[in-house]
């Protein structure tokens, strides 16, 4: 177990390095260019890869956290006891992470593929990891606050709307012409939340622990989703605006 637990870390983290920087190519270049499509279809795949080894990883870690975070260290009973109390509660909240970050990047390519037939997105298999979401994002909610990890509590909230705002938009009867264009756009940005987040949490924290000592370091996790939503709060009225995207009533003459 822990040798498929190391190649797929190894794994998880190259292709997560390279996500981090592909994120940025289809945000800068002209939207609906030939190059945004590519990028941003190759960015799909390898997210997809990411999310689903992060899922395996931290289910690994779930199942049998000794034997795969105490193999071999020389550690005592009190020493393991000591490292589960933070590593099992991290391991959850790495699996709702990537959970998230698979629901997001995949909804983002899937209303391009739809656009106008939302009925598609309806297939259980679609909304079947989005309607996930709900339980775990509860149930590790429940387990931040019994360990007091705010961390936790705050992105088992961010699941939970992000979960309630896709729900929204698939079954919603009606939506404005072109809203799967500011749906596109959304969850791009909450892929990048997620991706960010997960770097800063993991591989991350361990540079910026010489900075951000102990409790600190819930600044740079929270990074992340903070900026991200500034920025999907101020530039979601200025893609409304660019493309037309309004109520049905407000289009017609």
């Amino acid at each position: 177990m822990h040798t498929l637990y190391t190649v797929l870390l190894y794994l998880h983290i190259t292709l997560g390095a390279v996500a981090l920087l592909l994120y940025w190519l289809p945000i800068i270049v002209r939207k609906g260019s030939k190059l945004h499509i590519s990028a941003g279809n190759i960015f799909y795949y390898i997210m997809l890869l990411v999310s689903g080894s992060g899922v395996v990883l931290s289910s690994l870690g779930l199942a049998d956290p000794v034997a795969i975070y105490a193999a071999g260290k020389q550690l005592n009973p009190e020493q393991i006891q000591r490292m589960l109390v933070w590593r099992v509660p991290l391991s959850q909240f790495l699996l709702l992470l990537s959970l998230l970050t698979w629901v997001t990047v995949r909804h983002a390519i899937g209303v391009l593929r739809t656009k106008h037939n939302r009925a598609l997105l309806r297939r259980w298999n679609y909304q079947g990891p989005v309607f996930l979401l709900f339980p775990t994002a509860l149930y590790v909610a429940w387990q931040g606050l019994s360990v007091g990890m705010p961390l936790l509590i705050i992105f088992a909230g961010v699941s939970l709307v992000t979960a309630s705002t896709i729900s929204w938009y698939v079954y919603k009867a009606e939506v404005s012409p072109r809203a799967w264009i500011i749906e596109h756009f959304s969850a791009m940005v909450g892929s990048g939340i997620a991706v960010y987040t997960a770097f800063f949490a993991a591989g991350g924290r361990r540079i910026l622990a010489q900075w951000l000592p102990g409790d600190w370091q819930l600044i740079s996790w929270l990074a992340a989703p903070v900026i991200g939503t500034a920025v999907l709060l101020s530039l979601k009225g200025y893609y409304k605006r660019k493309y037309k995207v309004a109520p049905q009533k407000a289009l017609q003459p």
